[in-house]
């Protein structure tokens, strides 16, 4: 969970109004000063929001959250009948994640209301996407602010996170805590969980962006269908007020054809024409842009492959639409600052080249390797795994291309979890079946490094993927300490 380092600070909030805000029935009244629903982060003066989970109920935790200062309970039914049993007041809730975000917003003095926001969804390119935003506002002298995949940036300061899109609770206090700051534009990455489960109830993002759409998360939504429904929720009138679309998949152009508020599309079909793609072999990406009515824009972008040319064609156009000139957001894509785990080079002191990135869906593997195959190596030799409790359908999808476009595939693990870390191996090779590479099982993590360092020769390049920029390794509900990049360099010394 994303808890901010330092809360935000608070007037103080009545429950009776708190609970007037979402229409929730109150047996006592008292005064909050923060909010959580994660009892452990309970602070003095907090309201601990009791949540059913998975397989527990927030409420089994009350002795925690008022050993820790919390002054009131905000529940369920099953929940606000226990904290009465225990004397302390508490907000029985109707829609309890929706509400949640509603009273959260409330207590941190509604700073969606102060803020400007874009807001990046997509089954790729949302870290990238709203990392380019970040550096051409930065380059144009405002104050940002990002949340996302990385963790929470205020301007130049990083403030580590776990999930994609916060909680509301932790959510808010950031977004307060950036208000604080003196933050004027915030971009967010948000996830097709956050829009299922409320956690940006409440904000309306003035720009929305759509990167793409491709297999992953169907362990929760069950289908691509409903994968899609829950992405197609931030452009609704609640959510934004403008997008920007990318149209050169199926489910862009379903929708750009079905999105409730005025949309600029992007694309080989788009309003913005896309074409003329080319890598060089300095580290620079240009694509043409065709737009109706102006000259032709030639976009370039310190990143290799097209799929940034396109992230960086989303962010440009957003930049527009936020006010931004063209101009000074072109210059400003030429020298983006480095994004930690997407494509990054990693320093070796043995032969060979190292990438390591976050690819862990089948498209994302794919797009990867092509760029790395673009470059001409002498062989990709690539270590891979899946993160366990989560979609399993793509683990032989990802073997199969892991498997076409490399020479060795190193098939490791990669957060297995609370599965066996075996059987999610097996489903990666069972996709490899009648793929040319060389298929090696090497089941711990370094040591599967280890192997693919020994074996590059100085013309050869080793793509480390799945974990990018993370830096533990879960395992059986412990986080073990584990960066790829570190890990990398500690091994190539080795060889």
């Amino acid at each position: 969970m994303v808890t901010p380092v330092t809360r935000p600070k608070t007037n103080g909030s009545e429950l009776s109004q708190l609970a007037a805000l979402v229409s929730a029935t109150i047996s006592d009244e008292a005064t909050v000063y923060g909010i959580t629903h994660d009892s452990k982060s309970v602070q003095p003066g907090d309201l601990y929001v009791a949540l059913q989970g998975a397989n527990r109920h927030g409420i089994e935790f009350i002795d925690e959250a008022i050993a820790n200062g919390a002054v009131a309970i905000a529940s369920d039914s099953h929940g606000a009948t226990i904290s009465k049993q225990k004397g302390l007041p508490a907000i029985q809730l109707v829609n309890a994640r929706q509400d949640m975000a509603f009273i959260a917003a409330k207590i941190y003095g509604n700073p969606e209301s102060k803020l400007i926001f874009a807001g990046v969804t997509g089954t790729n390119g949302k870290t990238t996407t709203t990392h380019m935003l970040r550096s051409i506002f930065l380059d144009a002298g405002k104050r940002v602010g990002v949340i996302g995949t990385l963790g929470t940036y205020l301007d130049e300061e990083h403030l580590p996170g776990a999930r994609t899109t916060p909680e509301s609770t932790d959510l808010f206090a950031t977004l307060a805590l950036m208000v604080e700051r003196g933050i004027t534009h915030v971009f967010m990455e948000v996830s097709s969980h956050a829009l299922t489960l409320h956690r940006v109830a409440g904000i309306k993002f003035d720009v929305a962006v759509f990167t793409n759409l491709t297999q992953d998360h169907l362990d929760f939504h069950g289908s691509m269908e409903n994968y899609f429904e829950a992405k197609s929720l931030l452009f609704t009138a609640d959510y934004a007020k403008a997008a920007v679309i990318c149209v050169d998949d199926d489910w862009g152009m379903k929708l750009a054809s079905t999105t409730s508020v005025p949309a600029l599309t992007i694309g080989r079909e788009g309003n913005w024409k896309t074409s003329e793609v080319v890598s060089a072999a300095t580290g620079v990406t240009t694509q043409t842009i065709e737009i109706a009515d102006t000259d032709s824009i030639s976009l370039s972008v310190n990143m290799l492959g097209s799929y940034n040319a396109m992230n960086a064609a989303c962010a440009l156009a957003a930049c527009q639409l936020l006010g931004m000139s063209i101009a000074s957001s072109l210059e400003s894509l030429k020298k983006v600052r480095s994004i930690p785990g997407r494509l990054e080079q990693v320093s070796i002191a043995s032969p060979g080249t190292a990438i390591v990135d976050y690819a862990h869906t089948p498209d994302a593997v794919a797009t990867v390797l092509t760029v790395i195959k673009d470059a001409n190596p002498n062989r990709i030799i690539t270590v891979i795994g899946c993160g366990g409790d989560r979609d399993s359908a793509k683990r032989p999808l990802m073997g199969k291309v892991a498997a076409q476009l490399s020479n060795i595939v190193i098939v490791t693990d990669d957060n297995p979890r609370s599965e066996d870390p075996s059987a999610i191996r097996s489903a990666i090779i069972a996709g490899t079946k009648g793929c040319p590479a060389e298929i090696l099982e090497v089941a711990d993590r370094r040591a599967a490094i280890a192997k693919a360092l020994s074996l590059a020769s100085s013309d050869d390049v080793i793509a480390v993927l799945g974990k990018g920029h993370e830096s533990g390794q879960e395992v059986a509900g412990e986080l073990i300490p584990f960066d790829d990049r570190d890990v990398v360099r500690q091994e190539s010394e080795n060889v």
